[in-house]
């Protein structure tokens, strides 16, 4: 008996040793100058980002940088490390950075989110910008939701992922498989080009029933808005009096925004900015000089001093496909407008 569970424990030693513990999926061993982070991947979720990340990794997908075969991260610099926020890298370095030579679009799964350390996301300039750079990161980062594409999480080596500095190396990355599954995946050119158009067909989709929910809204709450010649709708809710303002003059303004997914904002006092409040701040605008949004900028100039208007402003004549992102403060919630997001304002020229 005693010997029975010698040979058990041995095995259980040699088990996890073997790193048979950890459950079945594909996993990256990510080797930095910092030492060894192990994350899982989540190809099940969202098999087209992963399959870039693991595709890039093994060489195994076509890009503009280097010829099939060789390994696109390996020897690759951690370019930006923020403390609280994120490490990020993925470009090759030197000579050979001509990046992948394409672009695919935002996979966004419900059930993923950057809600603590450790979350791997890709980096974007905008919606469908993802290319070869990653993240990892190093705090709660929810309001990155929904924007960017969380594919992994670290699940071994959160202390290197602490100790890594702007400069270190990925010096290597080797993809592992566990279990039938996760051992059939095997991203190559065709496969990640039959994901990228599959993915594109939901996008397409799903941005079509936004704007058939966002216009029914529209229509429901502003139907006699006047669509401007620049293209966004308002409403006169009150009007000014004299002529309408002009070139040069300064102005005292204030506004508040509203966003199809219940966020709520007010100006700031710092060149009207947006952000968190109940109350609008005044801010000072030079008419021709000053600079808000496309829409709001073309509005003042249509205005009387005293005038409220609501403003209906598509993406385009908003914050576009950078969104805005307030000022960071540790330890507060970030403010952010997503990309590609419609705005509704209540926008006040003040009396002085």
């Amino acid at each position: 008996m005693k010997k029975l569970h010698i040979i058990f424990s041995c095995c259980v030693v040699f088990a996890i040793l073997l790193g048979c513990t950890k459950e079945e999926g594909v996993y990256a061993e990510i080797n930095t100058s910092k030492g060894k982070i192990i994350a899982f991947l989540e190809f099940e979720k969202v098999p087209l980002s992963v399959a870039n990340f693991v595709g890039l990794a093994e060489g195994t997908i076509e890009n503009a940088s280097y010829p099939l075969g060789t390994p696109y991260y390996d020897g690759s610099v951690i370019h930006r490390v923020e403390e609280g926020h994120v490490i990020q890298g993925g470009s090759p370095s030197g000579e050979n950075n001509k990046g992948t030579g394409y672009k695919f679009p935002n996979e966004i799964h419900p059930g993923l989110s950057h809600n603590k350390a450790g979350m791997l996301n890709f980096a974007n300039g905008g919606p469908h910008t993802n290319s070869d750079q990653w993240c990892i990161t190093l705090g709660d980062r929810s309001y990155l939701d929904g924007d960017y594409i969380v594919f992994g999480r670290v699940t071994e080596g959160m202390d290197v992922l602490y100790r890594i500095e702007k400069g270190d190396v990925f010096e290597s990355i080797e993809i592992i498989r566990k279990g039938k599954k996760a051992k059939a995946f095997q991203p190559n050119t065709e496969m990640f080009e039959m994901l990228i158009e599959k993915q594109w067909e939901k996008v397409n989709k799903l941005d079509q029933e936004k704007k058939g929910r966002e216009e029914a809204i529209i229509q429901e709450r502003w139907p006699d808005a006047i669509v401007a010649s620049a293209g966004y709708r308002f409403r006169v809710l009150k009007e000014g009096q004299g002529e309408n303002v002009k070139t040069g003059s300064v102005l005292n303004v204030k506004y508040k925004g509203e966003l199809f997914n219940g966020l709520h904002f007010v100006s700031s006092s710092s060149n009207g900015n947006p952000s968190f409040g109940e109350e609008a701040q005044l801010f000072a605008y030079e008419v021709g000089e000053s600079r808000l949004v496309a829409a709001l900028d073309d509005a003042i100039q249509d205005m009387k001093v005293g005038e409220t208007r609501i403003l209906i402003v598509p993406s385009e004549l908003g914050y576009g496909r950078s969104g805005f992102y307030g000022k960071n403060i540790p330890g507060s919630k970030r403010f952010v407008i997503s990309p590609n997001t419609t705005i509704i304002y209540a926008l006040e020229l003040v009396d002085q």
